[in-house]
C-alpha cells in the first residue's frame, strides 16, 4: 500500500478512542449499523463497505490493535486492499474516520462482524 504502521499513528488512534482498547467490544455492541460478514467473500466485504460506509472520509487511520500498529491511508485502499489487510477468524481491525462532521469508528471484528458506531458513542 506504500504505507508503513508506525506506533504514533496508533498513539493517534488510541486518543481519539479515548485511549481504551478494551472500549471496542462496546463499541461494537452499540453500534449504529451491524453486519454478519462470515459468509461474505472479498468482494461481499467490499460491497458491504461501499453500501454502510459511502460517504466515509478519505483518509482513514487503519489499526491492528492486537499488533499496537496503525496507518493512515485513502479510503480507497481500504477497500481495495481489505482481503489483505483483514484476516477473518483472527484479527481485529479498526477503521477511524475522523473527518469533520463525519467521526466514526468502523470495527471489522475476530467474529466476523461489520460495525460502524460514531465516535464519541
Amino acid at each position: 500500500m506504500g504505507v508503513e504502521a508506525n506506533l504514533e499513528t496508533f498513539h493517534e488512534c488510541l486518543q481519539i478512542l479515548g485511549d481504551a482498547l478494551s472500549d471496542l467490544a462496546e463499541i461494537g455492541r452499540e453500534a449504529s449499523s451491524s453486519l454478519d460478514v462470515e459468509e461474505l467473500d472479498s468482494d461481499g466485504l467490499r460491497s458491504a463497505l461501499r453500501d454502510m460506509v459511502e460517504d466515509v472520509g478519505q483518509e482513514v487511520i487503519v489499526a491492528w490493535p492486537a499488533d499496537r500498529a496503525a496507518v493512515r491511508v485513502g479510503y480507497h485502499l481500504v477497500i481495495e486492499r481489505i482481503d489483505d489487510l483483514w484476516y477473518p477468524s483472527t484479527d481485529d481491525l479498526v477503521i477511524i474516520d475522523d473527518s469533520k462532521g463525519v467521526g466514526r469508528v468502523i470495527i471489522l471484528d475476530h467474529e466476523e462482524r461489520l460495525c460502524i458506531a460514531p465516535l464519541g458513542s
